[in-house]
């Protein structure tokens, strides 16, 4: 009897492990205490021990606590590229493309990744300057996108050449960037219907 009780244990499939799990545990943990603690004060044993997870498995995921926070950007700035490029590609005018892009953007990730946006914003001042190229170069392709869509607006004469498009591109991202310092997420104004006003005072200040 004990026999087949064994031989029972010994085919039961062990539980798999999630290594996704795992990670978005530890960003999160880390998007907690960095919040709470700063980020020059939290260290990688008080990251993995809010996650439950171990030192070993941190290290798989990530080099340093670094490389943690440059994760961190990249977690809401590739979901952003990614919504960026789907609307250059609308047969859409230069208008539309802008408030949409206000709206999807800019704007609607902050009800997604605020706590990230929130901490990386303030904790970025840890990075090296290695570490900022990669992080650099997203932001770069980012504001291209922006960029491009107004000087299609100055080319087709829907939007006023008002100064240099990259220049204008900076206060659209910028009226919006720092939404993240008084957004509630959860309140009665969302993200998305404040992008619709961002939008149209963007199209309405460009509009020829």
């Amino acid at each position: 009897m004990a026999r087949t009780k064994a031989s029972a244990a010994a085919k039961k499939p062990r539980a798999r492990r999630d290594p996704d799990a795992t990670k978005a545990a530890l960003l999160n943990s880390a998007v907690t205490l960095f919040d709470k603690y700063g980020y020059d004060a939290t260290s990688v044993q008080q990251i993995v021990d809010d996650a439950g997870r171990t030192k070993g498995a941190f290290y798989h995921y990530f080099e340093s606590k670094e490389d943690l926070l440059r994760d961190l950007h990249d977690k809401f700035i590739d979901y952003q590229l990614e919504k960026a490029h789907a609307v250059l590609e609308r047969d859409e005018p230069a208008d539309v493309l802008l408030k949409d892009l206000v709206i999807e953007v800019l704007m609607e990730p902050l009800g997604l990744y605020k706590s990230e946006i929130s901490v990386f914003l303030h904790e970025q001042k840890f990075l090296s300057e290695e570490a900022f190229e990669e992080i650099r170069a997203k932001r770069d392709e980012f504001e291209s996108c922006v960029v491009q869509i107004i000087e299609r607006g100055i080319a087709d004469g829907t939007f006023k050449p008002l100064g240099p498009p990259r220049l204008l591109a900076f206060g659209v991202i910028g009226m919006c960037a720092w939404s993240h310092t008084w957004l509630t997420t959860g309140g009665r104004v969302t993200p998305r219907a404040i992008g619709e006003m961002f939008g149209e005072i963007a199209v309405n200040g460009l509009r020829a």
